[in-house]
């Protein structure tokens, strides 16, 4: 071997290597040079201007966080702190049909910028997906982003917030931006079906977009039309939509929520057993959390209460015969709602205009206000002009495992990468921000020995490169690109809680993405060495 063969940029040195696979661990060194992993194997000859001593700790592929919504945090925060921190090196934004490189400065997306103006990011790329990729280019990206066309934004865009099917031209429209899309270098194509205006659609107006995006290779990714008492037809939805539109269908956090649907998940896990079986290609992600976040509008509101967005919901909230409609159908639809324990399960997370009320439950706040609960949740949507959203603690810790376990689920935090300084640290949001790859590995692997540690990152990086398509990246291996975690086993977990969300793991040491140290010692170095991930160039 000759001199030149023996420099590298970057050593790993005896670490512990986790491959991605799901193979058994072996301790090897890593030369990497530029951006690629050149060799994996004994490198004491070897040297570097750069060396990482790696005994003791687990060298992994980067984490690829399959489920995110960093897309809307690029433009203020390239350095995705709270993402890099856990090891994530790749990130699938867009989901839940949400996208915000497909928004408009036009009023129908006023909600959206909501979530921009506070940082002084104007919309500018006039609703097409390369400018905005272009413009998170110029700024740069501490990981690369792996981007999706979103069902809810291009119905925004072609229909507004009117509850009907579209017109054969409005389809047309649809197709023609799907189309776009994917000349843009797009990899799936996502669905919120419980949230307006992707409830509005019928099931044949999926199929027929999702038969453009099929026509395209890309997959089917989908927050469920209901995640609570209508889970197992929402997933029939999803299975005939991937069946006749013939797509790759990716079951979004999957869950169950409220008491009374705890184990519905093992009959769900086995209807995709039973899709798989038949032939369609369809797997999970989820975070491993017994709580979620959402927006206080969803799952709460009749659909027809929600129609023309947040300027006609407070219109109705505040119209006294408008309202007491509402309630009636909200109490008729869920009589448990009447109990005080409901609510004491519901938190506020962000309110914007009322930053006393985050981390109160809604039975506390109604208590404070002596009213009743519900009274109080439209109380709220009125006063934060329907831009606030709860954590919900009603999920099981049971069904948290049963899915966990099943080997076709992958891990996806449903962050918005966020950092612990500054503005960002004032909204207060779900831990899973900070902690859902950790916690898989602290908790679920070291601690209650649910997956093995192969498996886990296997999760975390081969699975959901394989489910994409990354062909260069998941797998430790030479000719790889050079995304990596390294992480101490005996230490990792998550530090976040509900209570104080904005803290950074432990034992995620070191974080490497395209051969350049992002994360050093647990600290962000302030490389950006990320991308935007097209399509075509993978």
């Amino acid at each position: 071997m000759g001199e030149d063969a023996l420099c590298f940029d970057l050593i790993l040195r005896g670490g512990t290597v986790v491959d991605g696979t799901g193979g058994e661990p072996f301790v090897a060194d890593v030369g990497i040079r530029g951006e690629h992993i050149a060799l994996v194997g004994d490198l004491r000859a070897a040297h570097a201007p750069c060396v990482i001593e790696a005994a003791g700790l687990c060298v992994a592929p980067g984490f690829i966080d399959i489920h995110t919504h960093s897309d809307i945090s690029l433009l203020y925060n390239p350095q995705q702190t709270s993402a890099l921190a856990q090891g994530i090196t790749t990130q699938v934004v867009g989901n839940c049909g949400i996208a915000m490189g497909l928004i408009t400065d036009e009023p129908i997306f006023a909600y959206e910028r909501r979530w921009l103006a506070p940082y002084g990011i104007r919309v500018t790329w006039e609703g097409r997906l390369a400018l905005f990729y272009e413009l998170v280019g110029e700024r740069g990206t501490a990981t690369h982003i792996v981007p999706q066309v979103a069902h809810g934004t291009l119905r925004k865009r072609v229909m507004g917030m009117e509850r009907r099917s579209p017109a054969p031209p409005e389809l047309g429209r649809m197709q023609e931006l799907i189309e776009q899309a994917a000349e843009d270098g797009v990899w799936g194509f996502s669905t919120g079906l419980e949230y307006a205006p992707g409830s509005y659609a019928r099931t044949e107006e999926i199929i027929e977009l999702a038969k453009v995006a099929a026509k395209h290779g890309l997959f089917y990714s989908t927050h469920l039309r209901d995640e609570a008492d209508h889970l197992v037809e929402a997933v029939q939805e999803a299975l005939r939509i991937g069946e006749e539109a013939g797509i790759r269908v990716q079951l979004s956090h999957h869950k169950a929520d409220g008491v009374r649907n705890w184990g519905l998940v093992h009959r769900t896990v086995q209807m995709v057993e039973e899709a798989r079986t038949k032939g369609l290609d369809v797997m999970l992600d989820q975070y491993p959390y017994d709580a979620y976040l959402t927006s206080l509008l969803t799952g709460i509101l009749p659909d027809w209460a929600t129609e023309g967005g947040p300027d006609a919901i407070v219109d109705r909230l505040t119209n006294p015969t408008l309202r007491e409609q509402i309630k009636a159908e909200i109490l008729a639809l869920h009589p448990d709602w009447t109990e005080p324990a409901h609510w004491q399960r519901v938190v506020i997370a962000v309110a914007r205009n009322n930053r006393d009320l985050q981390g109160k439950s809604i039975l506390h706040i109604a208590h404070e206000r002596e009213c009743h609960p519900l009274d109080c949740v439209l109380d709220i949507l009125v006063e934060e002009h329907t831009f606030v959203s709860a954590v919900r603690f009603t999920l099981s810790e049971e069904d948290v495992q049963t899915v966990l376990r099943y080997p076709l689920t992958m891990i996806g935090s449903d962050a918005i990468a966020t950092a612990p300084l500054g503005k960002m640290s004032v909204d207060r949001v779900h831990p899973r921000n900070y902690g859902t790859f950790p916690r898989v590995l602290g908790r679920y692997v070291r601690e209650l020995r649910l997956l093995s540690l192969p498996e886990a990152v296997h999760k975390m990086t081969g699975l959901p490169a394989q489910r994409l398509g990354l062909r260069d990246r998941g797998i430790l291996c030479e000719g790889a690109i050079a995304d990596i975690t390294i992480f101490n086993p005996l230490t990792v977990q998550d530090r976040a809680t509900f209570e104080e969300p904005h803290q950074l793991p432990l034992g995620i040491e070191y974080v490497v993405v395209s051969g350049k140290i992002a994360l050093q010692q647990g600290v962000p170095t302030g490389v950006l060495a990320g991308r935007v991930l097209k399509r075509q160039e993978a």
